[in-house]
């Protein structure tokens, strides 16, 4: 799936606003970065397959951990004003100049974060892009707090760089190197153990040297990719539009992720082999079936045969068989089912007892009409019990009884 990563810039948009953006092929498993520079007009045009994700840079945001009244998770109605009153003095601004939104699945968090930034600026921007015609399927901040272990980025030039630290128990911050950083300013001896450091190819001489420590280099804005997998979405409240755009664009996002991740590699060809042996299972059964009908229609035809030698094509050998049964009955004054006479002489030994007989009755052909019919409800079904046992049906029609024979009885 193709993904367009735009870095929203400080300051408030204008015509000459540039915008860092990359157009990455996130399910590849080695996805890198062309990042590039263009003001909005300019921006690359995206289709149905591509998600827009808007960066919002560590500067912008601050962090905050918050405790939140119990209950809360089933009035979300009243999430954001909540927000506002338990923050109100952690923020330098006023929290109603403020954007705040929650990490994914907080309601299962004991003490979620908190992201807060300028609302006026991030719906400034989000505007500009959608008045260029880029709609913002996710906000994603450039960093967030999450990991066990401490995670250092080195970023920029030497002279302007920045270490931003990340780890889920303490948050996000960040420390400008031209401050004389050392060592001591930046890892304790726990975080020294276990920290994860990265550097950008013009700060990796700078950690090697002021800080003595052996970072890897990467290549520029490659941490934006790490910025998309940490489950972050900016996009609450008032600016949560666009949401059944974003949830297609989630649901593609998960497919592709799942159709070319390695990880889920295990899955693919566990569920392979299931579809696989249940096609296999579902042809073995419908060719058993198959087979064991036609045996039973063999078997069918030879009884007929047999009986009948004067059958010579056999089509339906069970309505050919009731029909010969009943034409040898018929030839030898034999009562069928269907005939009048078989039809009364059930219908009495049926008739509920104690109630009236019926004063008259219409026959056609295989049907026993009562007209008036005056049963009560549980004398009816005792009267259908009756018939049922001895091959016919009954049925009411208005307020008029019908008796017919079962279907296949000779």
């Amino acid at each position: 799936m193709r993904t367009l990563i735009i870095q929203l810039p400080f300051g408030q948009p204008g015509t000459a606003t540039v915008y860092p953006h990359a157009l990455v092929q996130t399910d590849t498993p080695a996805a890198s970065l062309n990042v590039q520079w263009a003001q909005s007009p300019l921006l690359p045009r995206t289709d149905r397959q591509t998600e827009v994700v808007a960066l919002v840079p560590a500067g912008a945001l601050s962090w905050h951990r918050v405790t939140l009244p119990a209950g809360l998770h089933k009035q979300t109605a009243r999430l954001k004003a909540a927000l506002q009153g338990l923050l109100e003095d952690a923020l330098l601004d006023d929290p109603a100049q403020l954007h705040l939104a929650l990490q994914a699945h907080w309601k299962n968090t004991e003490q979620p974060w908190v992201a807060a930034c300028d609302r006026a600026w991030l719906s400034a921007q989000l505007q500009a892009l959608e008045s260029a015609g880029i709609t913002v399927h996710r906000i994603v901040p450039e960093f967030a707090p999450v990991g066990a272990a401490l995670h250092i980025t080195a970023v920029g030039p030497a002279d302007e760089g920045w270490l931003w630290l990340q780890q889920v128990d303490r948050g996000v911050w960040g420390m400008p190197m031209a401050s004389g950083l050392t060592a001591q300013d930046v890892l304790s001896d726990e975080d020294n153990a276990n920290a994860h450091l990265s550097a950008e190819p013009g700060v990796v001489s700078w950690v090697s040297e002021r800080l003595g420590l052996k970072a890897p280099m990467v290549a520029p804005k490659q941490h934006w990719l790490r910025a998309l997998d940490t489950g972050w979405d900016l996009a609450q409240f008032e600016f949560e539009a666009n949401a059944r755009a974003r949830r297609l664009k989630n649901w593609q996002r998960n497919a592709s992720q799942l159709w070319h991740s390695r990880d889920w590699r295990p899955t693919r060809w566990g569920l392979g082999v299931l579809l696989a042996s249940q096609l296999l299972g579902l042809n073995v059964w419908a060719y058993k079936t198959r087979a064991d009908w036609q045996a039973q229609q063999s078997s069918w035809a030879q009884v007929l045969r047999e009986t009948f030698p004067q059958t010579l094509v056999v089509v339906d050998a069970p309505l050919q068989m009731a029909r010969e049964v009943a034409r040898l009955r018929q030839g030898s004054g034999q009562l069928s089912p269907p005939d009048l006479e078989a039809m009364l002489g059930a219908l009495g030994q049926s008739w509920p007892a104690g109630s009236a007989a019926p004063s008259q009755f219409q026959f056609e052909p295989d049907q026993l009409r009562l007209p008036e019919l005056s049963l009560s409800v549980s004398a009816q079904q005792a009267l259908e019990k009756g018939l049922n046992a001895q091959g016919y049906a009954w049925r009411t029609d208005g307020t008029a009884g019908v008796m017919t024979a079962k279907q296949g009885q000779p």
